[in-house]
């Protein structure tokens, strides 16, 4: 019984160490927007709380589909861990310019503003989008805290 016990109170002490990363989504103006969190599915607008995450993609249109992949839309890539976290807006073939991309990475810290890029017309430029995969790592932007988290959004 004390075993058990203190197996539990060791566990929840481990769960709560794990880093969180909240996920603030808005697409204003769009009727189709979709965030894909792989190993967790695919979620519309909202704000979330996850532990690690990568790989994640959310994108946004008006009056055109956009896929999980975030095809053929305005998208934002981004990944958040405990070490370094990361993001960047994509208009890579063949996702095409659908609405304004903008995001700030945010600290663990209240008012902890991190890094951010906008994206607000086809031709943004390398600094705030990446346009042809792996030369214009410019365009990504990183930050150093374990409890990164992300705000988001594509205005249409």
């Amino acid at each position: 019984m004390q075993f058990t016990a203190a197996f539990a109170t060791l566990a929840l002490g481990a769960v709560a160490v794990q880093a969180g990363h909240q996920i603030n989504f808005s697409a204003p103006g769009c009727d189709n927007a979709i965030m894909q969190v792989p190993g967790h599915g695919n979620y519309g607008t909202g704000t979330y709380d996850f532990g690690e995450v990568g790989g994640v993609i959310a994108s946004a249109a008006k009056g055109v589909q956009c896929s999980q992949d975030g095809v053929p839309c305005s998208s934002i890539e981004f990944a958040l861990n405990g070490g370094v976290s990361s993001a960047d807006n994509t208009l890579i073939s063949p996702h095409k310019y659908t609405g304004a991309m903008s995001f700030t990475l945010i600290g663990a810290n209240p008012g902890d503003k991190g890094p951010s890029a906008t994206c607000d017309n086809p031709n943004c430029g390398p600094d705030n989008a990446f346009y042809i995969d792996g030369t214009d790592a410019q365009s990504q932007r990183q930050v150093n805290d374990a409890n990164a988290g992300i705000n988001l959004s594509i205005t249409c």
